[in-house]
């Protein structure tokens, strides 16, 4: 006698072969009637090994199916060892962070020896992408390229849709989503019974997600934690290869230029080509495009050498219009980027702001601010953070006094932008510099 729930069915020469667990084991047999994928079900029979003979299978009713569930998933949890704590970073704040790393793998778990329908949205960046590799090779999942920083209310009826009538389903935001905007999208999946788990290292929203993993809930500085960072925690919490995560989670410090683990030319050079890849590709993407190209050698080192050429060479022509400015011992460089980059073009704005800003940036305190037509990409070093500047509360305070000029803006600490209006984007420069030359003397 065997009860658990069907996590896998298949049809294959008029029969469907199905695979049951019980928590601890899986076993797997034929029918001639169709089994609901998520049901609790009774098996009579013989069993030899993993293998049932059945003479009787018997789909449970709600309240018997929901305490097989519950025994089902107690088995899962009790079968689950991790390690002690974080493999790769062992700080206290991923040490107080543990807690949640092991909720999250706890969760992906669940959802693989349930055989739950699993859809994982990552954001368009090296941070992101580096991320879902880590996560899809310890779970299967459909994987969703988002180049939006919000998961927005038709995100979520597609991912509602693209289940059909399947009840168990996990949905996985990766590197966004922790925002107040991506909140109403979030709340559709809840009343369609559907777990949404995030992962993020941006600000966080006034509202919480139920299912959140990030260190902006233990400190102010936390996006050096990296959501491809975090990722690659879960997946090793999950049993992942420690070096491969090790090497997913340089690539995506790398792309997001976090200083929590040491990154060498190989990972430097990987996620550069991923943002090179992530700028091309439209809305929608899924991973096997990235995969490919890693294992192609001779492409991969032809696309790099590209993308950094590209940069150089933007980067030289925006220096030509660079100006110097400071705030009591503050360096301010600013430098227009119209006529330089092309939107939806490589390289994008933010790309050719950090290489200007890498080739200045040293001990003493800098900030550097490229601009265009409607957007300003602030980049500030490590004695410009001890200071007291940061991106992200410089954005918040241009879009409280200059609401009637931006669209929106936001960040990290070390990394920011904003959003003008058209026509003011000059006003808004304006206002940024005046703000950090305040912010400098007190």
């Amino acid at each position: 006698m065997i009860k658990g729930i069907i996590n896998r069915v298949s049809y294959s020469r008029g029969r469907f072969f199905c695979t049951i667990t019980d928590g601890k084991k899986e076993y797997v047999f034929y029918n001639d009637t169709s089994i609901p994928h998520g049901a609790a079900v009774f098996i009579e029979g013989e069993v030899d090994g993993n293998k049932i003979n059945p003479k009787c299978v018997v789909a449970l009713s709600d309240d018997q199916a929901k305490e097989v569930m519950q025994e089902v998933e107690r088995n899962i949890k009790e079968s689950i060892v991790f390690p002690e704590g974080p493999s790769l970073v062992k700080d206290e704040i991923m040490h107080d962070m543990w807690p949640d790393i092991k909720k999250a793998a706890t969760e992906l778990i669940h959802a693989k020896k349930l055989g739950k329908e699993v859809i994982l949205r990552f954001h368009g960046d090296a941070d992101g992408i580096a991320g879902a590799f880590a996560l899809s090779n310890i779970i299967r999942c459909k994987t969703y390229q988002q180049n939006s920083a919000i998961y927005s209310a038709r995100d979520a009826l597609r991912d509602i849709g693209s289940g059909g009538q399947e009840a168990n389903i996990l949905v996985i935001l990766l590197d966004f989503g922790s925002n107040d905007q991506s909140f109403e999208a979030q709340g559709l999946l809840k009343a369609a019974k559907i777990k949404c788990l995030v992962i993020d290292h941006h600000p966080l929203g006034e509202k919480r997600p139920d299912e959140l993993v990030s260190p902006f809930k233990l400190s102010d500085d936390g996006s050096k934690y990296t959501a491809g960072y975090l990722a690659c925690e879960i997946a090793i919490a999950c049993g992942m290869d420690k070096e491969y995560a090790k090497m997913l989670a340089g690539t995506a410090c790398a792309g997001d230029k976090s200083r929590i683990l040491e990154v060498g030319k190989e990972e430097k050079t990987r996620a550069l080509v991923f943002d090179y890849l992530a700028a091309h590709t439209s809305f929608g993407n899924n991973l096997s495009f990235y995969k490919q190209v890693s294992k192609n050698e001779e492409l991969f080192r032809s696309i790099a050498l590209q993308a950094e050429e590209a940069i150089a060479e933007a980067a030289n022509k925006a220096k030509a219009k660079m100006k110097k400015d400071d705030a009591d011992g503050i360096e301010i460089i600013t430098f227009a980027l119209d006529g330089v980059v092309k939107k939806d073009v490589w390289p994008p704005a933010g790309k050719v702001t950090t290489y200007i800003f890498e080739s200045l940036s040293k001990d003493a305190p800098l900030i550097c601010i490229g601009h265009r037509r409607r957007s300003l990409i602030i980049r500030i070093n490590n004695a410009g953070v001890e200071r007291g500047l940061s991106a992200n509360e410089l954005a918040k305070k241009i879009k409280e006094s200059m609401a009637d000029f931006v669209d929106g803006g936001g960040g990290h600490a070390r990394a920011g932008a904003i959003r003008a209006r058209e026509g003011f984007t000059k006003e808004v420069l304006s206002e940024l510099i005046r703000l950090i030359k305040d912010a400098s003397s007190n």
